[in-house]
């Protein structure tokens, strides 16, 4: 398997900026990093918060490849789409998370979640209400019953973001800071019919916010558009698809999954195409979530009800940066994307020393510049845009236009 298809994503920041010599020592490094997660008694009685450790769960494994620990309350029950009636130590050992035992543990960065603060170097508390959530760097947590489970996703991907900044970084305020998120306000219910265009992270965290929050016996319709295959690189970053996806097309996958849980989907694996004329949309809402500046400049010509836009950032400083826009809105999609696309002309850089140890190796430059073009990304990141995707397809109102930056909270 070429590496470009079997690529961490996250690792290659440390490619990027050249703190590995190479794929192989990036993954060494990594594989010092290691984090915990304790949970209190209760967590499954609000929805807010089973969805924030779900997602800690899902998301973490997949970046700090040292290892990943659950303390505190294993064998309480879940309550949430496919993990309904599974305890949390099933949910775990499922997502390849060991159960350990209460303790004091000072070297490993733990996440807290209605547990006692643990009292490690980095102890970072989530405390979630019905408009956001803050990150408590003292390790408090708790939670209200009215808590949304958009909060408790885009929480989660935050404070895995604080923790992984600081073991990777070193930064010595992640962690350290107490961070305040209040959600764009929003009014009106889910959105139970959809267009989804795009099932990459983004658009499987979105999809995986919606499948926690889905209420038992309630219909959600979509139709999912992607015509790319689940590669080993997608494990990296998707919190929908595992090894045995490998080779199916994403739409399949990820449809397969949705419709255990009673979704009705269509799945579509054409290429969306904007620019030969208008496309009307039997969904009301259309999310996109590709990225694609010929097509995001394209929307003018879809016509549905809402189109939400969103988008995450490239490269070692943008990869937390997410920028959102809805259509119809103040300014048309051409007028929000104006120009070339930067990333079309950029010159690709293979003079870091993983990129020159990798060429000297195979002696294919096309093939390192191809390894070397993919961009960052993160399950975390991800998992937070996704959410607040979600919670913004309720909106009736009250903008076009969103800009977040994790590290800037």
């Amino acid at each position: 398997m070429e590496l470009a298809e079997a690529l961490n994503r996250t690792m290659k920041l440390a490619m990027d900026e050249g703190k590995a010599a190479s794929y192989a020592d990036a993954e060494r490094l990594f594989r010092t990093f290691r984090l915990r997660i304790a949970v209190g008694r209760g967590f499954s009685a609000a929805p807010a918060t089973e969805a924030a450790v779900l997602t800690l769960l899902n998301a973490a494994r997949k970046t700090f490849l040292g290892g990943v620990e659950l303390v505190g309350q294993h064998q309480e029950r879940c309550t949430m789409a496919w993990f309904r009636g599974q305890t949390l130590a099933e949910v775990a050992n499922g997502f390849g998370v060991l159960c350990g035992e209460v303790g004091i543990d000072r070297d490993t960065p733990t996440i807290v979640v209605g547990a006692e603060p643990s009292h490690a170097a980095l102890d970072l508390g989530l405390r979630l209400d019905a408009g956001g959530f803050t990150l408590d760097p003292e390790g408090g947590s708790g939670w209200a019953l009215d808590a949304p489970v958009s909060v408790g996703v885009a929480a989660a991907g935050a404070a895995i973001n604080e923790a992984f900044q600081r073991v990777y970084r070193g930064r010595p305020l992640a962690g350290a800071r107490r961070v305040r998120f209040d959600l764009p306000g929003a009014t009106g219910r889910n959105e139970l019919a959809a267009w989804l265009i795009g099932l990459g992270h983004l658009g499987q965290a979105y999809l995986w916010t919606m499948a926690l929050q889905a209420l038992p016996g309630e219909r959600v319709l979509l139709r999912l558009t992607d015509y790319d295959e689940v590669t080993l690189s997608s494990l990296s970053t998707c919190l929908l698809v595992d090894m045995a996806d490998i080779g199916r097309k994403k739409v399949d996958a990820v449809a397969d999954k949705l419709e255990k849980i009673g979704f009705g989907v269509v799945r579509d694996t054409a290429k969306v195409v904007l620019d030969e004329g208008a496309v009307v949309s039997d969904y009301p809402m259309v999310l996109v979530a590709v990225d694609n500046i010929g097509l995001r400049r394209g929307l003018d010509r879809l016509h549905a009800a809402r189109i939400l836009e969103c988008g995450i950032g490239d490269g070692t400083e943008g990869f937390t940066r997410v920028q959102m826009h809805a259509f119809p809105g103040r300014r048309l999609a051409r007028d929000v994307w104006q120009g070339e696309d930067a990333r079309a002309s950029r010159r690709v850089d293979i003079s870091r020393p993983a990129y020159q140890a990798m060429l000297r190796e195979s002696g294919d430059e096309c093939g390192t510049t191809l390894v070397a073009s993919r961009s960052v990304a993160t399950p975390f990141v991800g998992a937070f845009a996704g959410a607040v995707l979600a919670h913004l397809s309720k909106l009736e109102g009250g903008g076009d236009a969103w800009n977040f930056d994790l590290n800037g909270l």
